[in-house]
């Protein structure tokens, strides 16, 4: 009897310091839980960028949610707030298809990451062709038609791809509202600024002057908003399909 009464007590011992166990185990588990958080609160901004980025760039390429969504950088391609998730444009054509794998590529090869952060602000393909959108800071001096010394380095880069490309090209001018830096209107202005890349790009790689063209859009065509407002100031490179004639 007494054998029983102390295996009896020894188990009552026993059950009264297993909650000491699971107490133990919940601890280390919360510790673990708030190191994560922690650890993750401590990412690198850029990295994580980055891997959005390219996440992006492949869902669109692949054709995510049953769009072919040929777009590189995914802007706000519309007079709208809200982001669309995929560029809704679908390119059918092989010619354009092929333009803009071909442009892609090369700017993937040609320019470093930093010079795609700063001159590439979009590229996509619409009915016309395909679009290289850059935003006129990074190219123009500051209320000015002349290239910043900086950027020359990437338009003889860029004047490479129009002159690869061998299609017609249309370079248009953008520019904000009421910025006319020291000409009479927003047209004037946009146009200095479109003739000069054309000039360019012509005397650069020696293009026949038949093929290009330039065009002012001036402050009618705004296609970003909010905090990407400023990227409304741009020229845009069009590599032209075969069917536009000028």
């Amino acid at each position: 009897m007494s054998l029983l009464r102390r295996e009896s007590g020894e188990d009552k011992e026993n059950s009264q310091e297993r909650w000491l166990v699971s107490y133990a185990d919940f601890i280390t588990l919360m510790f673990a839980f708030f190191a994560v958080l922690y650890a993750t609160s401590q990412k690198d901004i850029d990295k994580s960028r980055e891997f959005q980025e390219s996440i992006k760039r492949y869902l669109i390429k692949a054709g995510a949610f049953g769009e072919s969504g040929q777009q590189m950088n995914q802007g706000t391609k519309a007079n709208t707030a809200i982001e669309p998730p995929i560029q809704t444009y679908n390119p059918n054509k092989p010619e354009t298809v092929a333009a803009l794998d071909e442009a892609e590529a090369f700017i993937e090869a040609r320019l470093t990451k930093d010079e795609r952060r700063k001159y590439i602000a979009d590229i996509i393909a619409d009915e016309w062709g395909v679009r290289i959108i850059i935003p006129n800071s990074a190219l123009f001096a500051e209320h000015s038609e002349k290239f910043r010394e900086d950027a020359i380095p990437f338009i003889s880069k860029l004047s490479e791809l129009v002159a690869k490309t061998k299609r017609k090209i249309l370079i248009e001018g953008h520019v904000a509202a009421k910025e006319t830096g020291t000409f009479h209107s927003t047209w004037d202005f946009a146009s200095a600024r479109s003739v000069n890349m054309l000039r360019f790009i012509q005397k650069k790689q020696n293009i026949a002057a038949a093929i290009l063209a330039s065009a002012s859009l001036a402050d009618t065509r705004p296609i970003y908003q909010n905090e990407r407002k400023a990227l409304n100031s741009r020229l845009e490179i069009v590599l032209l399909n075969q069917e536009f004639e000028f």
